[in-house]
């Protein structure tokens, strides 16, 4: 495949790059050469997947069950769903324990911490504790159900990767359709190119000071430890609990990218739900995480995976930011961040954005 995707892309780059000399070309003048062949590409690579899926025998009926599924029949559907709970009471229960404790007192200092500080500590507290009690459902799962696919492997990363570079075809053109259709219903208007409000944060942090702490612990929170909770949540523990009550890899895997996208447009606390628009790529994304998963049957691999597609996202959108290079270059950050970015800062082109699931 890649060496397919090698020829195409030799055969296109002379043609787009012929257009003028990209050394006398502003930034933005690359990029829309770049999408006149943004679809045609996209599409190719999304045939090339499914031919290789198809090929695999992983479309064809009973796919899964010929490659090989994980044996999750040691343990009931009921545990599954259990261990999936854990992780949620341990994510939620950081705000009582860090409140109750003093610890953000303590973090605070004389001055205190401010509400966008205390909800970071929060959100990486959440993961954190959500991340162990995660791993530690797994080393007990495992060793009731030692081929069920609750092993974690260095291995797992480059693999993931390798899936997140097949799956990306599919999940970009299911957010391009996503916002064709959302012009169709809005007279041609394009939607907010920011589809998540933890992406708008990030945005705002980095319009006003690129060597901000906070901003940072931000992007490890959105980038490492969403995408390790929410798969040992989603992927691992709901969907092997829906395979086995439910016998089919595919309608468990479909049944789990629902609920994991349904939950992205609940909102929680003060966060802002995901648009509807929004929602098909995650979606898209979930089906292919949870066919990678099924098909390596390797924790990690959902998990890489998903930290791909948010770096991706919180790459587009730090590039997207009218960002000052250095801490004297920043304003301070108080009040509306929003309002006082630059004009430009706020309406960074919606091609180049997406979501953090």
């Amino acid at each position: 495949m890649a060496f397919i995707v090698a020829l195409v892309l030799l055969a296109v780059a002379p043609q787009a790059l012929a257009q003028g000399d990209t050394a006398d070309r502003t930034v933005g003048e690359v990029m829309q050469d770049i999408d006149q062949w943004k679809i045609p590409l996209l599409g190719i690579g999304t045939l090339l997947v499914l031919a290789i899926l198809v090929a695999g025998g992983l479309l064809r009926p009973g796919g899964f069950e010929k490659a090989g599924l994980r044996n999750i029949d040691p343990l009931p559907w009921g545990v599954w769903l259990f261990a999936a709970l854990v992780v949620l009471l341990a994510q939620s229960s950081a705000h009582g324990v860090l409140a109750g404790t003093g610890a953000l007192d303590k973090l605070g200092g004389e001055g205190g911490l401010s509400d966008e500080q205390t909800a970071i500590v929060l959100s990486l507290g959440g993961y954190f504790f959500g991340a162990i009690a995660g791993f530690g459902m797994l080393y007990i799962l495992h060793k009731s159900a030692p081929e069920g696919g609750l092993r974690v492997s260095p291995v797992d990363l480059p693999l993931g990767l390798g899936c997140f570079v097949l799956a990306y075809p599919l999940v970009q053109l299911a957010s391009i359709g996503a916002v064709a259709i959302y012009k169709s219903f809005q007279d041609g208007q394009s939607p907010d190119p920011i589809a998540h409000d933890v992406l708008q944060r990030i945005n705002e942090q980095f319009a006003t000071n690129t060597q901000d702490m906070w901003t940072w612990l931000t992007i490890g929170a959105a980038v490492i430890g969403a995408p390790i909770v929410e798969e040992l949540i989603y992927r691992i523990f709901i969907q092997s609990g829906l395979l086995k009550l439910l016998k089919s890899p595919w309608v468990s895997i479909i049944t789990t990218a629902l609920i994991f996208t349904a939950m992205h447009r609940a909102s929680a606390g003060d966060s802002v739900p995901v648009p509807w628009h929004a929602l098909i790529p995650l979606l898209a994304l979930g089906i292919t995480m949870g066919v990678a998963y099924e098909r390596t049957r390797r924790v990690g691999v959902p998990i890489a995976m998903h930290m791909c597609f948010n770096a991706l996202m919180v790459t587009l959108t730090i590039l997207a930011s009218d960002a000052p290079r250095t801490t004297e270059q920043a304003p301070e950050r108080t009040g509306d961040r929003a309002s006082e970015r630059a004009p430009e800062a706020q309406d960074p082109d919606p091609r180049y954005m997406e979501t953090v699931p």
